[in-house]
């Protein structure tokens, strides 16, 4: 039998493409018809992300596509009024969040194509998707930029990697604004310590919506974070927003279940300079969002190199990786 497999199922009477990693007891599933969500994720016998009660949900329950898994942002987080301005075009999103905001955008709740999915010894388990622009004139109408998302799910020696590519295939340059929203799943109410680690340097002042309100200061919790910081009482639908260290190199966060022995360890891309902690009140779920650019960035009056405005030029690619394992602290 061999170590890895790669399956497409039926689920709820959706498909769902199943990685499996035997060896290593890590099983991941995505969905690709509801925005390529890799809605479940286990490695050694342990949770690592949210799932919803029900696929039916991320479908039918308002705002669910954005509640459980991963979510994949573009934009991440809240634009006020749906509405910003660059190089001159002004942009006017839906109001998916009445009665005044947009909200992490569509492409977490469209169905992506699947090119391939399979398994070898050599790669692991693994599965090819893509979201194209063009094939959606409901969003080019508002977006009228032709972009393509390709993003691969790989687990390989019980780490899942998630390798994606944006390429602008349009004549014009685009604004960009990109992050992820995976939903760890930590076990708050055992009442155990439970310690989150990230390499940050600041930290921004921002409403419970996760507004920017003035510049990022060092402050406390921007300090400690490198060492730990005890996340067991962080308040539910509290979220924070930090700068990363831009010179840590393996920018490793990790999620420290004390008393069970093991942690959810995160590594990010350093083309997402920032990271939204967020914890939800409809699961026992902890969030840590890598954003390329600040929440509603287009519309401050800070510079561009501060914030992460940045646009994406006719034929400009740009590329991340981000990796997901358990680590046990015994």
């Amino acid at each position: 039998m061999s170590r890895y497999s790669a399956k497409s199922i039926i689920n709820e009477g959706y498909s769902v493409i199943v990685l499996n990693d035997a060896r290593s007891d890590a099983t991941a599933e995505i969905i690709p018809e509801v925005g390529n969500n890799l809605f479940r994720f286990e490695s050694g016998g342990h949770p690592v992300i949210l799932p919803p009660v029900s696929l039916h949900m991320l479908r039918n329950e308002p705002f669910a596509n954005f509640k459980y898994g991963t979510p994949i942002l573009f934009p991440p987080n809240r634009v006020k009024n749906g509405r910003f301005s660059f190089h001159g075009r002004t942009y006017n999103l839906p109001l998916n969040e009445p009665p005044s905001n947009h909200l992490h955008g569509e492409i977490c709740s469209r169905a992506w194509e699947v090119l391939e999915y399979g398994a070898t010894l050599e790669s692991g388990a693994f599965v090819i998707s893509r979201f194209r622009y063009e094939l959606n004139p409901d969003i080019i109408a508002y977006f009228p930029h032709h972009l393509s998302f390709t993003l691969t799910y790989r687990l390989y020696e019980g780490r899942l990697y998630m390798n994606g590519t944006i390429m602008n295939e349009g004549e014009d340059e685009a604004p960009f604004a990109f992050g992820l929203h995976p939903y760890f799943s930590v076990p708050f109410d055992s009442g155990e310590k439970i310690v989150l680690k990230v390499p940050t340097t600041e930290e921004w002042p921002v409403t419970n919506e996760a507004f920017v309100t003035g510049r990022p200061a060092i402050t406390h919790l921007s300090r400690t974070l490198k060492e730990g910081v005890q996340i067991s009482d962080y308040p539910q639908l509290g979220c924070s927003l930090l700068t990363m260290d831009s010179e840590d190199e393996d920018r490793i966060c990790r999620i420290e279940m004390m008393d069970h022995g093991y942690a959810i360890a995160y590594q990010i891309d350093r083309q997402f300079p920032f990271v939204v902690l967020f914890r939800p009140n409809w699961g026992s779920a902890f969030s840590l969002e890598p954003y390329t650019c600040v929440t509603d960035a287009f519309n401050l009056p800070y510079e561009h190199e501060l914030t992460g405005v940045k646009g994406i030029k006719a034929g400009e690619k740009m590329s991340f990786t981000t990796c997901l394992w358990i680590e046990s602290t015994k």
